[in-house]
């Protein structure tokens, strides 16, 4: 796929801000809730590799990387990425599941 040179830096910087600002945010937010304070961990930590897979199947040519038979290498990119991105999903409605529930047991 043919990309402007601009794109590849931009989409991994941006990836990256995102990535450590919902880590930032999410901690800073759940440090009272001890049970919920880990999962926006796992989100984070799932959503990057996610990213990565992303990255890897949109922009491998351009990186230089060797895939071998590509169609092969992007096939199994874009399932991982989607198991990655499904964990880190269930990850975050966890941690929204569980202050919920904190606030319902505190009323």
């Amino acid at each position: 796929m043919a990309f402007e040179a601009e794109v590849i830096p931009l989409f991994i910087i941006g990836a990256s801000i995102v990535c450590i600002l919902e880590l930032v945010c999410g901690w800073v937010m759940l440090k009272q809730h001890r049970q919920a304070c880990k999962l926006p961990i796992g989100h984070t930590v799932c959503m990057a590799i996610a990213m990565m897979f992303l990255i890897r199947c949109l922009f491998a040519s351009q990186l230089g990387m060797d895939l071998g038979i590509a169609s092969i290498s992007n096939s199994a990119s874009v399932g991982l990425f989607g198991i990655f991105w499904l964990i880190s999903v269930c990850l975050l409605l966890a941690a929204v599941s569980t202050i919920a529930g904190n606030r319902e047991t505190e009323k």
